[in-house]
Formats: C-alpha cells, sequence, structure tokens
C-alpha cells in the first residue's frame, strides 16, 4: 500500500518549518526495458523556522527498478526558503507497471509523500491488443452495505499475438467497494491466444454513500499500453422493508399475499370474512425504490377464479395485461422486491428466494412463500411450481437483519 500525496498548511499563528513539495507525483508512462529514467522534486522549506528532517522513509512496497537519491537526509536542517532535491529513477528490468514512495517527515508537517510510477515495455509491447465487454462497467443504484447481482466483465485479445496477462489490479478512489468473486476464469499468468476471451465477475458493495469509482487496470508485456475499464456505481442509505402477509380462506381453498396496510386491516377485522393469516410472511421493499424491481398485482375477476396475481417481472407484468384483459390491474407497483438471476434463478446474498406455485384449477390460485419445504408440499399436492432457473425462483425478498 503506497502513501497518498498531501498539502502542506502554513498557520500564521506561530513561527512553524513545513515541508513542501513542488512535484508530489512522477508518472514516468511506457519505457523501454534496460531504458534509464530519471525525474526530480524540490523539497522547500515553506515554513518561518528552521526546518530539521526526521525521517526519510522509502514505501517498502517501492519496487526495485526505482531508485531514490536525495541530501534531503535525517538531521539535514533548512532555513525557510532553502531547499533540497529528490531524484528517482527509473530503470525497468522486466515488462509491466510498477510503483513506489518515499515520505520526508519534518517540521509541524507530519509527512510529505512523493509517489511515483512506470511501466517496462519491450519489443512485444503493441503485438496484443485488449478490448473490454462492456467498454465501461456502471452498475444499478445499490444501497449501502449491500452486495449487487454479479456482472460479468469479458477481456478479449483484438490483437495479432497471444497475450499473457501480468496484472489484474483494481484500483481507485473506491478500489475496495468493487469484488471479483467465483466463476471468474481471468487471473494472473492466463494467456488468451489471438481472437480468445476470459470473463471476470465483479460485484458492487459500496462502502459510502455517493457516486463511487474505481479502474479495473489490466496489463501484459504484449500491451502498448495498460487496458482500463472503469467501475461506477451509485450508492444510497439502506432502504426500509415492509412486511408481506400471507392469508388462506379455506372455504375458497386460496392463499393472498399483501404489504398494504388498508388489505391487512381489512381482513384481520373480518370485513372480507374468511380469511386468517397463515403465521407465513417475507419482506419487500415499500413502491418506488431504488435500484430494486417493482411487483405488479392483478385482481383476476370470479368468473376466471376470484384471486390476485403478482409479478416483479415488467415483461410478465405487460404479458399478462395483454394476454388477459378481462383481467384488472390493481396496482403498477404495490411493492418492491429484486429480480433473481433469468438463467440461474439466483438472488444476491442479501436476498431470500420467494417460490410461486400455481394450482392448476379453473379457480386459479398462486401461493407465494420462502420455504421451500411449503414449495416441495404443494407441489406433491398437484400445484405448479413457476419460476426462474433450476430451483424455479419467481422474485427476491430482502433478507431481515
Amino acid at each position: 500500500m503506497l502513501w497518498f500525496a498531501g498539502a502542506s498548511v502554513i498557520s500564521s499563528a506561530h513561527a512553524n518549518a513545513h515541508i513542501c513539495v513542488d512535484n508530489p507525483e512522477f508518472t514516468f508512462g511506457n519505457r523501454p526495458v534496460g531504458s534509464v529514467s530519471s525525474a526530480e522534486s524540490t523539497v522547500t522549506n515553506c515554513g518561518d523556522a528552521a526546518l530539521t528532517f526526521s525521517g526519510v522513509e522509502i514505501d517498502p512496497a517501492t519496487n526495485a527498478e526505482f531508485q531514490v537519491t536525495t541530501p534531503c537526509t535525517i538531521g539535514l536542517a533548512l532555513v525557510p526558503g532553502a531547499s533540497c532535491a529528490v531524484t528517482v529513477s527509473f530503470t525497468p528490468t522486466a515488462p509491466g507497471q510498477v510503483s513506489g514512495g518515499v515520505r520526508l517527515l519534518g517540521g509541524s508537517s507530519s509527512s510529505d509523500v512523493i509517489v511515483f510510477y512506470g511501466r517496462g515495455v519491450d519489443a512485444q509491447a503493441g503485438t496484443a491488443a485488449l478490448a473490454f465487454v462492456p467498454p465501461s462497467a456502471a452498475y444499478a443504484p445499490q444501497y449501502l452495505g449491500t452486495q449487487s447481482a454479479p456482472r460479468t466483465i469479458e477481456l478479449r485479445n483484438v490483437g495479432a499475438a497471444t497475450m499473457t496477462l501480468t496484472a489484474l489490479v483494481i484500483n481507485g478512489p473506491a478500489a475496495y467497494d468493487f469484488l471479483s468473486g467465483p466463476g471468474s476464469t481471468c487471473f494472473v499468468g492466463a494467456t488468451l491466444a489471438a481472437g480468445a476471451a476470459c470473463q471476470l465477475v465483479v460485484y458492487f458493495n459500496p462502502q459510502a454513500e455517493g457516486m463511487r469509482l474505481a479502474n479495473l487496470n489490466v496489463d501484459s508485456p504484449q500491451l502498448a499500453t495498460l487496458a482500463i475499464l472503469q467501475f461506477s456505481g451509485m450508492s444510497t442509505t439502506a432502504a426500509t422493508t415492509v412486511d408481506v402477509i400471507e392469508f388462506y380462506n379455506a372455504a375458497m381453498d386460496h392463499y393472498f399475499i399483501s404489504s398494504l396496510s388498508a388489505d391487512i386491516d381489512a381482513l384481520d377485522t373480518g370485513r372480507f370474512p374468511g380469511w386468517v393469516r397463515t403465521g407465513q410472511h417475507f419482506t419487500a421493499y415499500p413502491p418506488s425504490t431504488l435500484g430494486a424491481s417493482a411487483v405488479c398485482r392483478f385482481y383476476i375477476p370470479p368468473a376466471l377464479g376470484d384471486s390476485h396475481f403478482y409479478s416483479a417481472s415488467p415483461a410478465e407484468c405487460a404479458k399478462v395485461a395483454s394476454a388477459y384483459p378481462a383481467f384488472i390491474e390493481e396496482s403498477a407497483d404495490m411493492m418492491d422486491v429484486d429480480l433473481p438471476d433469468p438463467i440461474t434463478g439466483a438472488c444476491s446474498v442479501t436476498d431470500m428466494p420467494v417460490y410461486r406455485v400455481w394450482d392448476d384449477r379453473a379457480d386459479t390460485n398462486h401461493r407465494y412463500t420462502t420455504d421451500p419445504a411449503i414449495r416441495a408440499l404443494m407441489v406433491a399436492q398437484g400445484w405448479i411450481a413457476e419460476g426462474y432457473g433450476p430451483d424455479q425462483v419467481i422474485m427476491c425478498a430482502p433478507k431481515t437483519m
């Protein structure tokens, strides 16, 4: 981990010595293997009292391809306005990106830092080229401290020569918010023939509010320059949740769910007789929750079932409205949940799967449950499971803490 360069502040209340650095960051860029490049930074006592250096420390992570020389040493004293120089030489011995840093301590400044970066290149550079699919990774808004569904980034060699991956690094201001996950086939040491590709699976798990930005840096001796992909995502505080209560009417042999207080009160007080709580429930988000999917609710008239149908899929909601014009859309957004992966049926780690089963009778009725044992019991009684993936998951409900 390298230090970050900071600015010194001069206080006018007392006489103090301060370190000021005119060039706190050296970017050497691409340099041929075996070449020598140098850069210099001037370190000045910009205070109004004598400065004595109490420490000059090379970051232990500094690559051996960098050499730091300076007369700014421990014990050196500088009067106000006096200066000394720090010289950094970069001599790449192998292709690849490297970095380093040096920290100077003294006076009333806690420290000032000079950081440096360079990349060695050789004759292979430019024989391969890397394309990202998609070319950038913008994640949907995500609540603070929750993890998104996985996103797959393809790294494709669009050059003429085989390339070997020597670095896959996520850095930037929110580097720890974007995490590689299982299923990735890109790794350091992997080779990609011309036209071949690998996949990197990345999650967004924001650690602070606001816009979160990071970069994926990919290096290979065969690349002319570093290949960089930007990650971005907006984070906000966690959403509140609502309880979705299940009721049962024995005379109708029908199930019903709702998160709406008016519905729940009407059934609990007997204004619609015959309905009792089953004791089953799950959580959802209120309508219009950022990043979640709206659940539509249709009323199925008595001639077709005297029941209700729910879906979190905009496509399924639209299909039902088109295919069953007699159904009454009571709400396009009566509560919000997350959608499972349409292929695998998987929910994110912060969600739990919701299953839907259909009674396959003339008096159509559906039941929604998070309990796989209940789903299995209903299927054993002749109900039909509906949903995505091998486990047939229909939606994803937020877990309660």
